[in-house]
């Protein structure tokens, strides 16, 4: 509604920064909001800091964010997944899923190895992302201006209504912001040059190196060396990489897979599973989906029980938004990646919806 009022006088504040290569210092104090992922409430690793910027960045962010875009879409790798229009996890997981069923028809053995990262958006060292940034031809002037937007960020922890004291930022991109994912993707793009063996299925700072060949021992080698190219990228770029809580799967059709397979990757072993979970689909060694389709009716149920001991409380549209916002989003989270699951499963899936 205020938009006539307000829009030539903020366009003179952004337009008056950019002429003078400097970022308003208002629009970089921020609010951090300690968001819960899973396990232990307890601890603080298990929290995930989003920043809450005020309106006045957001709108000043935006309008960078939408001039920037095109120049970065020019080079950015079109296997950059995350914080990107008309893309999503979809793409991650079918590219690998479709990949390894094609190298499975040619009776090779497929496997991945599933990288562990930790507070990848804080860890980003401000010059090396600038240098980044010269490199892929942002000119003289606009890297000052980011060098400004990046230094001197403050930002305090808030609790219900507890502040901390306000900090200034030493490394790092804000999460919640509009050019933090950005940021983040110019940031990561140069792993994709590192990676020549194998592919490298990333998202956001989710990465799985992928491969596969006629032998299982070539396959170990192969993702022990690329596992290690990539952990060594990782390190050089100031970024905190786990190799012990690396996950590894291994893949081959018409067999039973039930031997472990040890990879030794940066010192460290790791196992292959019967079934790990990336982006929120558990993938099996057998990729019939079964373990993902079970988890899904056994939520699903839940939060159906949940809805009718409320029953009482809600009227039939209250029922429905519930069941198509909670129950049914189980089901329509990357369909096409499980969808041709096992008949076993499909009938799982038919028993739950004719029951429920």
């Amino acid at each position: 509604m205020s938009a006539n009022i307000i829009d030539s006088h903020l366009s003179n504040i952004i337009y008056k920064d950019i002429d003078q290569d400097n970022y308003s210092e208002n629009a970089k104090t921020a609010n951090v909001r300690p968001i819960f992922k899973k396990d232990d409430r307890t601890k603080v690793k298990n929290y995930r800091p989003v920043s809450l910027l005020n309106i006045f960045s957001k709108i000043y962010e935006r309008y960078l964010h939408e001039s920037l875009t095109p120049f970065v879409n020019s080079f950015l790798s079109e296997f950059i997944s995350a914080y990107q229009k008309t893309y999503s996890t979809n793409h991650v997981l079918i590219r690998l899923i479709e990949n390894w069923k094609k190298s499975l028809d040619q009776n090779k053995y497929v496997g991945a190895v599933l990288m562990d990262l930790s507070k990848a958006f804080d860890c980003i060292p401000h010059d090396l992302l600038i240098a980044k940034m010269h490199a892929y031809g942002f000119s003289s002037e606009c890297l000052t201006f980011f060098y400004s937007y990046l230094k001197r960020r403050k930002q305090s922890v808030k609790i219900n209504n507890t502040h901390s004291v306000f900090q200034v930022l030493l490394s790092g991109v804000p999460q919640g912001s509009i050019l933090g994912p950005i940021l983040f993707n110019i940031f990561i793009n140069d792993l994709f040059l590192s990676i020549k063996n194998s592919e490298l299925h990333n998202f956001a700072d989710d990465n799985t190196i992928s491969s596969a060949e006629v032998s299982v021992e070539k396959l170990l080698k192969t993702l022990e060396k690329e596992s290690l190219v990539a952990t060594n990228w990782f390190k050089e770029n100031e970024m905190i990489v786990n190799p012990d809580k690396f996950q590894a799967i291994i893949v081959k059709r018409n067999s039973n897979m039930e031997n472990q397979y040890t990879l030794n990757i940066d010192g460290n072993q790791v196992i292959s599973e019967k079934s790990v979970k990336l982006l929120g689909i558990n993938i099996d060694n057998k990729l019939s989906f079964d373990e993902h389709v079970s988890s899904l009716c056994k939520k699903a149920s839940n939060q159906l029980n949940a809805i009718s001991r409320l029953h009482k409380y809600l009227g039939f549209k209250e029922k429905e938004v519930l069941i198509n916002s909670f129950v049914y989003a189980n089901f329509n989270y990357c369909p096409l990646v499980w969808h041709f699951c096992s008949a076993k499963s499909v009938r799982k899936i038919e028993k739950f919806k004719k029951e429920h």
